[in-house]
């Protein structure tokens, strides 16, 4: 009886173990959770432990256990943000807790000293909990998974590839700029977030969004009559929502960008375009994802710089310097929702 009891609490910790990972979805986190459940079964059907060592295996599970609430509390407190490799520590390290106490009690000839079993045992639950709580109250990190980017000249469409390692669900994040007067319509299944025109009617450019469907498609975009478009796309995942709050728009020097939320749960894409060809170099903390020159006669730049999700100071303002001063130019800021 008391081992069946066992194989049931195993079945239950292993499958807490799957969800505190946030990988529900996950088809190697099941196999893992069946992993864990196939081997506790066959311990505890199997094997009786000394006293001693039975005490050491509750022990182990006490001392994972506590990791686990330390990593909870990193995630929880410190960090504010999941990521996949640290939501899968915590799901494996609480898991494995609880699983130890589970065999070393049930598995022994006897049961283990009380005070032992008690605190390994509320340890191992607090782990549980703590995961628990985790994956139902803290975002995942926003990950980007890559961007691509072309140029045409004179053209009435620009394809763009789909980044590479991109995934079904994904949010795909598209930017297009147009030489001269004119509009830019997306293929279906895309939503525009913002079109902004440059000063002197140099142009314009647009972002556009969408949900990864096809990893490997093409995606193209279509003027309304021929002009130099220069297109970029990211990728990225744990994304809920994608908003373009704001812009702004200038002539030569410095390119700046419209203040981002305070918020610094959240993922901020600056989009640049503008006429002219340059460099643009991103001060910290941004970093710089693309930039796209055209450089056939007058053309164009355009450059997507990112503030990192958990930045000091999320509503800093962002000056960017071109390498040469741009002509005309736009800048968009586009927030990401963490999921």
């Amino acid at each position: 009886m008391r081992k069946t009891v066992a194989i049931g609490l195993a079945v239950v910790v292993a499958v807490l173990a799957v969800v505190a990972a946030g990988a529900l979805t996950s088809a190697v986190a099941w196999a893992t959770a069946a992993v864990l459940v196939v081997i506790t079964a066959a311990l505890v059907t199997t094997v009786s432990l000394p006293p001693g060592l039975q005490n050491v295996v509750v022990a182990l599970g006490a001392l994972l256990g506590l990791a686990a609430i330390a990593v909870a509390v990193a995630e929880f407190g410190v960090r504010g943000f999941r990521t996949d490799s640290t939501a899968t520590l915590l799901g494996l390290t609480a898991g494995l807790a609880g699983l130890l106490v589970v065999i070393g009690v049930a598995a022994a000839r006897s049961l283990p000293a009380p005070a032992l079993w008690g605190g390994a045992g509320l340890l191992a639950a607090i782990g549980l909990v703590a995961g628990l709580v985790v994956v139902a109250t803290v975002p995942w990190l926003p990950l980007s998974r890559a961007v691509a980017y072309t140029a045409a000249d004179a053209a009435t469409q620009v394809t763009l590839s789909t980044p590479a390692g991109v995934e079904a669900g994904d949010v795909l994040v598209a930017q297009i700029f147009r030489s001269g007067a004119g509009q830019v319509t997306a293929p279906a299944g895309w939503t525009t977030l913002r079109t902004t025109a440059l000063p002197n009617g140099a142009g314009s450019v647009s972002l556009f969004t969408a949900t990864a469907q096809d990893p490997t498609g093409s995606i193209t975009f279509t003027s309304d009559s021929p002009a130099t478009l220069l297109g970029g796309i990211g990728a990225w995942s744990n994304i809920t929502g994608v908003t373009a709050p704001a812009e702004s728009t200038g002539t030569g020097g410095a390119v700046t960008a419209s203040p981002a939320p305070p918020d610094s749960s959240t993922q901020v894409l600056y989009f640049v375009a503008g006429t002219g060809v340059a460099d643009i170099a991103p001060p910290d903390p941004l970093n710089d994802a693309w930039t796209v020159k055209a450089d056939n006669v007058v053309k164009a730049t355009t450059a997507l710089v990112a503030r990192p999700a958990l930045s000091p100071d999320a509503a800093a303002p962002v000056s960017l310097t071109p390498s040469a001063p741009l002509g005309a130019w736009a800048a968009q800021t586009v927030v990401l929702a963490a999921r």
